[in-house]
């Protein structure tokens, strides 16, 4: 590297557009970029602004590993801080000058958890003192060059030389000069402000001082009368001494000549930068300037700062959030920042040290919730649509459309714009976070309300169990709910619906099980068996006579038994309607002609009937077990398929593996669950793969072609590698295309296929379309609104047949202009039928039209 060169890296650096300045910040990630990656991105000219932004992300000769690390880095902070991280100096810019400092001197520093900012004023003692008095003097003289070149000062002389390598042991031993004596005064006046004050008490001796210091009494009275004199202390009457404490301002305002440059650094939040500008000063001297200046004032002499260091030093607090919730200045935040190490612990265990106006605030600036047991966490549309529930737990179920209107009221009272956006949800959304929570109970009329889990106590759950030994049954959760009303008032149980959940969900008996809706099963025992036995034991009887009995008995709705004996016992069926032994009706006549006209493997129950309806008691002369066997044929709960399938989730799988191409006939038989079932788990093995809107292939046409499991995988990854690297928030498959080597492209597979493989992964969401599906990185539920909001641009709006044309060219979408609108507006954006604009917000609107004036 040549003199210019290095002139321009230094430059750069100084004017922070190195990342030289997160290198330390990366490796807390377990990120590592090398110092060397850093300076050829300088001498390219691709600065840290640069690639910040998505373009720059993809800029020819960014390695691939700070493409990464920058993405890693802007998850978890603002561009704004990563920028204030360049702009500070780190010990890698100490192997920018030409001073023969190596990695490994580098490396010594790390080790020994030295920083740049420690560097000011070291002394070869005290270097030693820091590795544990390793004694690297050559090493120790690289780096002092360094730092001083860096900090514009020169070289060290023979003079400064000895002044920093003599050690005194004793005070009489060596002449004291003029030079080593300001050296002496200097050091110790530091010390004390920057160490030693801070570690003593409001109130101390002179004798403390000296046990902190291990210096002579005459020094230090003549350094305590100075530190009086500045307003540090005030000597008491009692000959101790007092810390002063005053206020972060009034301090500011005694600074000298440097209170400006404090201000602007404070309370003006000005960068380094733009303080160099304000005032002609170069950016390095106003660095050097600025930390003597703030070293120079001890953190327990200012009134704020001793409120907040505790907190300050365990927790991880944000500035702004800081200034909310605290309702301090930013400066406060900025100066504890400087003087001290910000603590690492979760913030979120600072609520427990907040007054209720402090909590209110931090809940809302940080997005968080407060749980009814006390416990802080981010905020979901769980645990708030929960805490909502919580708040109206004495006032009845409602509908969950009820609930959504309750649910959208809070989050916006409660939340920032942004949040209670994305907070908001459909009652679809909600039903199916109900149903995942303990703490919601469903009631009857598809109603919900808060449930208190602690009336389920054990003993209480130790009586339904008592109330469920009873005869072997069917029964229908009404009869039970009437069983024991004092039971149910104790179990804060309100109807038959909620009892049915308390069942299911918190009694454990392996005889006990919710069948259906309003149904619960006593005993091991299918219903049809259960039936056939009550059958025999009162038969003959009417059909009607056997409802009502099982009605009153067991509490089951008549149109439930019925229904259960015409499709799992119609053989005990008579033709005029009455229930007696099991029979067979047909012939051998009847049964070849009805073997004849069954030319298909399987049919629905209902099928059948639709089928002939001209024969009289259909169902119950030929769709009976002793019927269906005789033409070789069963009943497979509705589905009646040859005998030789065995069940119909074998015949489904053996046909959809034997087809190379199967196209879903146009049928009830497979809209029925056991196929959809079967299609499910095919596909989550990966052995089957939809090709379009109806077709399917199997694996076995796709091996037939060099296709296999392993290279569909890669191609999964690949596809996703590309999106993730693209930084785009929304893509289809077209739009990826391009980018994707693999030879299944070369197929001819529609998109729809390449579709369904993004769509078996978990962390892809996707918007149906009816020109394909738009996909997401997330699992959150999104919206062809949500979509929309989110392409409008961060600042002005955009003209909406503009945005048409690019959600067209983008995502072959085309939608008109009133359901853009609709949409958008749907999410809280705005339209201007004046200017023909999109805007995020109506807010963003104004603020354009104040711009234009």
């Amino acid at each position: 590297m040549n003199e210019d060169e290095r002139n321009m890296i230094l430059k750069r650096s100084d004017s922070g557009e190195s990342i030289l300045g997160i290198l330390d910040t990366l490796e807390q990630y377990d990120i590592e970029i090398s110092h060397s990656s850093a300076i050829t991105l300088l001498m390219k000219g691709i600065s840290i602004q640069e690639l910040l932004t998505k373009e720059g992300k993809s800029l020819p000769g960014v390695p691939a590993s700070v493409r990464r690390a920058v993405l890693i880095l802007q998850s978890v902070m603002s561009d704004e801080e990563i920028l204030n991280h360049c702009r500070m100096k780190t010990l890698y810019h100490l192997l920018l000058p030409e001073t023969g400092m190596t990695l490994s001197d580098l490396n010594l520093l790390k080790n020994a958890k030295v920083k740049y900012s420690d560097l000011e004023g070291m002394t070869l003692p005290m270097f030693e003192k820091v590795l544990d008095g390793d004694r690297r003097p050559d090493a120790y003289h690289r780096i002092m060059d360094a730092y001083r070149e860096l900090e514009g000062g020169e070289k060290m002389d023979a003079i400064s030389m000895v002044a920093t390598t003599v050690e005194v042991e004793e005070e009489d031993s060596l002449p004291i000069t003029e030079v080593r004596r300001k050296i002496t005064r200097k050091g110790l006046e530091r010390t004390f402000r920057e160490v030693v004050y801070d570690r003593l008490e409001d109130t101390f001796s002179l004798e403390g001082v000296m046990k902190e210091t291990g210096e002579g009494a005459a020094e230090l009275l003549e350094l305590l009368e100075e530190m009086c004199h500045e307003d540090l202390i005030v000597r008491t009457d009692d000959g101790q001494y007092k810390k002063r404490i005053r206020t972060l301002r009034t301090i500011l305002s005694s600074m000298g000549p440097e209170t400006e440059l404090l201000r602007d650094r404070l309370e003006e939040g000005l960068t380094l930068q733009e303080i160099s500008k304000k005032h002609g000063i170069e950016a390095r001297e106003i660095q050097i300037r600025l930390r003597q200046s703030f070293n120079r004032i001890p953190v327990t002499h200012v009134k704020e700062a001793r409120r907040y260091l505790q907190r300050f030093e365990r927790f991880d607090i944000p500035e702004y959030v800081f200034m909310k919730v605290f309702d301090e200045p930013a400066s406060i935040h900025r100066f504890l920042s400087v003087r001290v190490q910000p603590g690492t612990e979760d913030i979120k265990g600072l609520y427990g040290r907040l007054n209720e106006r402090q909590r209110q605030a931090f809940l809302k600036y940080l997005s968080l919730i407060a749980t009814r047991d006390g416990e802080v966490m981010q905020v979901t549309r769980a645990n708030v649509f929960e805490h909502v529930l919580w708040l109206h737990a004495g006032e009845a179920a409602r509908t969950m459309e009820e609930w959504k209107i309750v649910y959208d009221d809070y989050v916006e009272e409660t939340y920032k714009i942004g949040v209670a956006m994305r907070l908001k949800s459909e009652p679809r959304k909600l039903t199916s976070i109900a149903s995942q929570s303990e703490s919601i109970i469903p009631s009857s009329g598809k109603r919900f309300r808060y449930y208190d889990r602690s009336r389920l106590t054990q003993r209480r759950l130790q009586r339904l169990r008592g109330m469920l030994r009873i005869e072997p049954g069917f029964y229908g959760t009404n009869h039970l709910f009437r069983l024991e009303p004092s039971l149910m008032e104790e179990l804060d149980c309100h109807d038959s619906d909620e009892l049915q959940y308390i069942i299911r969900r918190y009694v454990e008996a392996a005889n006990i099980a919710v069948v259906k809706q309003s149904e619960i099963v006593i005993g091991s025992m299918e219903k049809a068996e259960w039936l056939k036995k009550l059958i025999r034991q009162h038969a003959p009887i009417g059909m009607g006579d056997f409802q009502s009995l099982i009605e009153e008995r067991f509490g089951l709705s008549p149109a439930s038994v019925r229904q259960s004996i015409r499709r799992e016992l119609p053989d005990y069926l008579s033709p005029d309607g009455t229930l007696g032994e099991s029979m067979s009706l047909l012939t051998k006549k009847e049964a070849a002609w009805f073997s004849r006209r069954l030319t298909k493997e399987i049919y629905t129950y209902e099928e059948l009937e639709e089928t002939f309806p001209h024969i009289e008691q259909f169902s119950s002369r030929y769709l009976n077990g002793g019927a269906l066997e005789k033409v070789g044929f069963i009943n497979q709960g509705g589905l009646i398929l040859r005998a030789v399938h065995g069940n119909a989730e074998s015949y489904f799988e053996s046909i959809l593996s034997q087809e190379e191409l199967f196209t879903v006939p146009d049928s009830h038989v497979y809209k029925s669950s056991s196929f959809r079932r079967i299609v499910k788990r095919m596909e989550d093995k990966q052995n089957l793969f939809r090709f379009d809107a109806s077709t399917y292939i199997s694996i076995a046409r796709l091996k037939k072609v060099g296709v296999n499991k392993g290279l569909i995988k890669t191609l999964i990854k690949q596809m996703l590698e590309i999106v993730i690297r693209s930084g785009e928030d929304y893509f289809t498959f077209s739009s990826i295309r391009a980018d994707i080597d693999s030879p299944i492209l070369e197929l001819g597979m529609e998109d729809i296929f390449f579709e369904e493989l993004i769509r078996t992964q978990k962390r892809v969401g996707f918007i149906r379309t009816a020109r394909g599906d738009i996909f997401y990185i997330g699992r959150d539920k999104r919206t062809i609104g949500r979509l929309l909001l989110d392409l409008l641009p961060d600042r002005g709006g955009i003209d909406i047949d503009m945005m048409r044309e690019d959600i067209l060219k983008k995502f072959r979408l085309n939608l008109d202009r009133t359901t853009v609108i609709k949409n958008i507006r749907g999410r809280g954006g705005y339209f201007s039928p004046e200017t023909e604009m999109l805007y995020k917000n109506k807010e963003m609107f104004l603020d354009s039209i104040f711009e234009s004036r």
